[in-house]
């Protein structure tokens, strides 16, 4: 029996409004991908009376229950996760020696001994008796899975987003799926790029609201620079279905999950790709190398922020940038031909523009980005951009953006 699920994201830095509860959307988005729909989202202070009352509460409604807290689990005094969730299971408290180890190194590294471990360090390697350990790759305080009634289990996540997404995806999605059998589910989903949530509704879910009723879940989560669109049904015609009809619909600007893709396409032809980034500071560069395995084709990036660095290790000329302008086509181009030449790269990306506050002109405004893409031996390609954005966003639409160009780049090639 598929069990309903509560998320409880804890922390006073949340309720007090000093911070934003991300945790609890990304992970809804996950288990959506599972096959699996959130009931409700709860927020808590770091007051232990509260949440145990708030667990207890769910304990008590009919059915089955599965709860994900995320938050307290950690060294500090305000970290009740592990005390709250031992109180209500009835079991104690059991270090892991694992955790503790890696917590005697960090000790160490600073000159300490294990000696020097607080008390209140050290509870943070706990974790309840029998229960399932999730371990922390990124960190400290492992997560765990624990049983507390017949109808009842709940997980302990980390708050820190770094340390709960892995430990989520590579510890407790296999746990959760043994737990849980999701094979009657059936799953899709597609990047659609810059296309807003409002249009991607008008344009395509009104068209096929019958389709849609006979039996998809669908759901849509807002990126950078494009749509991630989810789709669910026990039968897996209709998810074809609606996949084909997506791409039919949106045939320039749709894709799979490009950052994977991409990595496999390079890894697998055996080509180099580099990078040439001005306003994006090697934005793009490090998204690439966040995927393990990327030094087989990434060669480097060229973070050529001023322009002196444009024409000494780019040869972008100075007549380009005096008669066009640092932001423009023109040295966009140039960008990527001198990439090319420097690195000796198959694929070559180049991004200039302005990301502000200020630095805009009546001419070229805040937002402008123009993005070259080039393969070795033939003319670079640049388009032109506007993401009016704070400068996080513009930088994050601005890479995601070139990747996607890149993609479609490969995967012509490829045909």
């Amino acid at each position: 029996m598929r069990p309903e699920i509560t998320i409880i994201g804890t922390g006073s830095e949340i309720t007090s409004g000093k911070s934003i509860d991300t945790n609890s959307g990304w992970i809804a988005n996950e288990l959506f991908g599972l096959g699996f729909h959130v009931s409700r989202f709860i927020v808590l202070p770091d007051n232990p009376g509260l949440i145990k009352e708030e667990i207890r509460r769910i304990m008590k409604l009919p059915g089955k229950h599965f709860i994900l807290m995320t938050g307290g689990l950690g060294p500090t005094e305000d970290d009740y996760t592990l005390e709250v969730i031992c109180g209500i299971g009835n079991c104690k408290p059991v270090k892991n020696q694992k955790a503790y180890e890696k917590l005697k190194f960090v000790y160490e590294s600073r000159g300490k001994t294990h000696k020097d471990i607080l008390q209140i360090a050290e509870r943070q390697t706990f974790l309840p008796e029998n229960s399932i350990l999730l371990e922390n790759d990124n960190g400290i305080a492992p997560g765990f899975i624990c049983t507390l009634d017949d109808n009842c289990r709940i997980a302990a996540f980390p708050g820190v987003p770094q340390e709960m997404k892995p430990m989520f995806r590579d510890r407790f999605v296999p746990e959760f799926r043994k737990i849980y059998s999701s094979e009657s589910i059936y799953y899709g989903s597609r990047f659609i790029w810059w296309t807003g949530e409002s249009l991607f509704q008008e344009k395509f879910i009104s068209k096929y609201r019958d389709l849609i009723g006979k039996g998809i879940l669908w759901g849509v989560t807002a990126k950078r620079g494009y749509i991630k669109v989810n789709f669910q049904s026990p039968k897996k015609e209709l998810i074809d279905e609606i996949i084909s009809l997506t791409n039919s619909e949106f045939p320039e600007i749709v894709s799979g999950d490009i950052f994977a893709d991409i990595h496999s396409l390079l890894t697998g032809s055996k080509l180099t790709l580099a990078t040439a980034e001005s306003c994006t500071g090697g934005l793009i560069a490090k998204i690439i190398t966040d995927t393990p395995g990327s030094s087989e084709y990434f060669l480097g990036s060229i973070v050529s922020y001023h322009n002196d660095i444009k024409a000494n290790l780019l040869d972008v000329s100075k007549e380009t940038l005096a008669e066009h302008g640092a932001v423009s086509m023109e040295t966009a181009k140039e960008m990527a031909e001198g990439l090319e030449k420097k690195m000796n790269s198959d694929y070559s990306i180049s991004v200039t523009g302005i990301a502000g506050p200020g630095g805009g002109s009546r001419e070229k405004k805040q937002g402008l980005v123009f993005i070259g893409i080039k393969k070795k031996n033939e003319t670079a390609g640049v388009q032109k951009f506007n993401f009016p954005f704070t400068r996080e966003i513009f930088r994050e639409n601005a890479a995601n953006s070139a990747l996607f160009l890149l993609y479609k780049l490969i995967c012509r090639d490829q045909k």
